[in-house]
């Protein structure tokens, strides 16, 4: 599969702006997971899943485990399955296609299974959205911008700038605040990737919890002489504000590295829980040496974030050494490494001390041992 976008076409007349409908955006498209691999999945991994039944025409969450689609019936129902990237691989290189945006800002990939008369009901989403259409058949339907309430149970939209049938390949994209719902007349597959968004209140908070934790002190306050005398003691003037504003912004730029390094640190982790990597083996710093210098790849855990500011490297949140920044970047870029990517570092002792540490902890694994 290759994806087929002029992506600076693309920024400058679509990105966050409107609407577009990209056909056949991705060359000879196979779906990356089955609606068979997807019951087995959230079945024997008891993933969080979600239904989505249409009655009376309109689309309702159900909240009921998930036993199967026997028990569903053959027609008006969705079967929703969050960050299937994590545990489906091929699930996870097709989200690959999409690297063209940075990791961090990159949210894991959501499926949809729907039988006829299932879908979406119409709902709006706080960020940008790709869509791409996967088995088979189903009709999209976009309204004007926030012209429409955000959950299942409201109604329709009435008026749609986007209404057309998607088939195995094109891409719907869907910026923040534009209403959309999907209806199927046939089985299929969607997929749905999510940008990354947060609320700036939300993340001041949790970065200046993240100071008090490690007792950061902040600027203590002291009126400027030329605020001490007034005409009126009890009236605050803009003056007031605006020096409080300012000791803020000073804080703020003082903790600039703290800042950096919080932000890294949190977007290289996910909200999503990881899976368990395949192999339970507890190695030894020679024995990982040994296994790359005998060509065994190493692959990373589905799902796994690694990330970087500068040469400040985080993996799920743990800070990695800066002595081997150069390591690490081959380390963050590549799904699967092996010994020779890493030759100019597989006998220092100190890097491969905290790859076996994260290897340890799961985060990479050896899937397939070569014997000599």
């Amino acid at each position: 599969m290759h994806l087929i976008i002029n992506w600076e076409e693309f920024l400058e007349h679509h990105w966050q702006k409107h609407p577009v409908l990209l056909k056949k955006a991705i060359s000879d498209f196979i779906n990356p997971v089955s609606p068979e691999e997807l019951e087995k999945l959230v079945i024997e991994k008891t993933l969080d899943s979600q239904l989505i039944q249409r009655r009376h025409g309109k689309c309702q969450l159900v909240h009921q485990a998930f036993n199967g689609y026997a028990s569903l019936g053959q027609r008006n129902w969705s079967l929703k399955v969050e960050a299937i990237n994590h545990w489906h691989r091929a699930a996870e290189e097709f989200l690959s296609l999409f690297r063209v945006f940075p990791d961090w800002y990159t949210e894991e990939l959501t499926v949809f299974f729907s039988v006829p008369g299932g879908g979406i009901g119409s709902q709006t989403k706080p960020s940008d959205v790709f869509m791409i259409q996967g088995m088979e058949i189903s009709r999209w339907c976009v309204g004007a911008r926030w012209s429409s309430p955000v959950d299942y149970s409201q109604k329709d939209f009435s008026e749609s700038i986007i209404n057309e049938e998607l088939s195995s390949g094109d891409i719907l994209y869907i910026p923040k605040g534009f209403p959309h719902e999907m209806i199927s007349s046939e089985a299929t597959m969607s997929y749905y990737l999510q940008f990354w968004t947060d609320n700036s209140l939300r993340m001041i908070r949790n970065w200046t919890e993240s100071l008090a934790d490690e007792n950061h002190r902040g600027i203590e306050y002291s009126p400027a002489p030329n605020l001490l005398l007034r005409d009126d003691p009890t009236e605050i003037l803009p003056q007031d504000i605006t020096a409080v504003q300012e000791m803020m912004s000073q804080f703020l730029v003082q903790k600039r590295e703290h800042l950096e390094t919080w932000f890294v640190q949190e977007m290289s982790q996910t909200v999503y829980e990881l899976p368990s990597a395949p192999a339970a083996n507890v190695y030894s710093v020679s024995q990982v040496q040994t296994l790359l210098q005998q060509g065994n790849p190493l692959h990373r855990l589905m799902g796994l974030r690694m990330l970087h500011f500068g040469n400040r490297y985080f993996v799920n949140g743990e800070s990695l050494s800066s002595d081997y920044a150069a390591a690490w970047n081959i380390v963050a870029r590549h799904r699967t490494i092996d010994g020779q990517m890493l030759y100019q570092v597989v006998d220092n002792f100190g890097f491969m001390t905290q790859l076996t540490l994260l290897i340890n902890k799961g985060y990479w694994y050896f899937l397939s041992i070569k014997k000599d």
